[in-house]
């Protein structure tokens, strides 16, 4: 747990700094956040996820950022792991060897997550009445432990659309379309 804490304050240390801005946008932005969830998942008790994402964007060319985000990933109750779209697997130790019984198993487990790459062209800029259009494509790296449940050892890919639009001057709404195809584990039923 000592581990743990340590990379939450470091998350939280980084997501306070931010570039000097030599011009009026940066080319380059570190950010990082804290992501907490709890829930059963299908499996009867609740697993409690920590996610702590570390992301380097590059803005190479006006409209055009790269992104990579590495993660720090921390769960504890039955193994769940949650794919680079978002979805939740249930990934059951006793069931892999064949014995699984009614007692399930709850571990603790933590580590690097699977590293994400993300490539976004602002193709509309916002307007007085249109939103910020942005069409992405992301990668999901099978870097994390598959062994601990940490991921699914497979690349998983997102193609999809970012639309913002700001409200009023501290207030902008986001809306997300995207679609993601899962890498499919041998193992694993998704």
């Amino acid at each position: 747990m000592r581990y743990s804490c340590t990379a939450i304050s470091a998350a939280l240390l980084l997501a306070c700094v931010s570039p000097a801005a030599a011009e009026d946008e940066p080319r380059w932005s570190l950010s990082s956040s804290v992501n907490y969830s709890v829930g059963d998942y299908g499996t009867g008790k609740d697993t409690t996820f920590i996610y702590v994402p570390f992301t380097l964007g590059v803005k190479p060319i006006d409209g055009f950022t790269l992104g990579l985000t590495i993660p720090y990933v921390y769960q504890t109750g039955q193994t769940v792991v949650i794919t680079g779209g978002g979805v939740a697997v249930r990934k059951d130790k006793q069931r892999q060897l064949g014995t699984a019984t009614q007692n399930q198993v709850t571990s603790t487990e933590h580590g690097l997550g699977d590293v994400l790459l993300k490539g976004q062209y602002v193709l509309v800029e916002e307007k007085s009445v249109l939103p910020e259009v942005a069409p992405y494509l992301k990668i999901k790296f099978p870097t994390a432990d598959q062994g601990k449940g940490l991921g699914t050892g497979e690349f998983d890919e997102t193609v999809g659309v970012d639309l913002s639009k700001t409200l009023f001057p501290r207030f902008v709404s986001y809306v997300t379309l995207a679609y993601t195809v899962i890498g499919s584990p041998g193992r694993h039923e998704l």
